[in-house]
């Protein structure tokens, strides 16, 4: 999803302002990918750019942006040693979220520019395909965000 396409939609559903939406810079991604030592996918370069500093109340209390990334990787690799999953992560695995330290999504940068997404959810069992692409898990996330403020009762 193209970062203008994504904004215009968390906009236009109210989740956040346009003076909210904070990207990463060009440089920034090009010193992650240095330090992971591989390119990551483009739509996932999108985000970033787009929205990867924030964007008013998407994804709350969840560590995806890029100030939560560095990290990210192990904290996956020790939730599945504490729930004593047999399952690892492949070696090309990019972990770009974890939530509330039970859960975590990632990608096979070798799957291209929009790459499934798997998830892992404490209890569950082995990490799983739960997205068929990255704009996938993006275009759920947003009704997912409007569905949490629909059912907001504000006093």
């Amino acid at each position: 999803m193209k970062k203008e396409v994504l904004i215009s939609s968390l906009v236009d559903a109210g989740i956040c302002h346009l003076d909210e939406v904070r990207g990463v810079t060009p440089e920034e991604v090009a010193r992650l990918e240095a330090n992971i030592g591989k390119s990551l996918p483009s739509e996932y370069r999108e985000f970033l750019s787009g929205v990867g500093r924030g964007a008013g109340r998407f994804l709350n209390g969840t560590d995806i942006f890029f100030a939560a990334l560095d990290g990210l990787r192990e904290d996956a690799i020790q939730l599945l040693r504490e729930n004593e999953e047999d399952a690892s992560l492949p070696d090309d695995a990019f972990v770009f979220s974890m939530h509330q330290g039970y859960e975590f999504t990632y990608f096979k940068i070798s799957d291209g520019d929009d790459p499934p997404v798997y998830q892992y959810v404490e209890g569950n069992g082995s990490p799983s395909l739960a997205w068929n692409s990255f704009n996938d898990f993006l275009v759920d996330a947003i009704a997912q965000n409007c569905k949490r403020k629909a059912s907001t009762v504000w006093t």
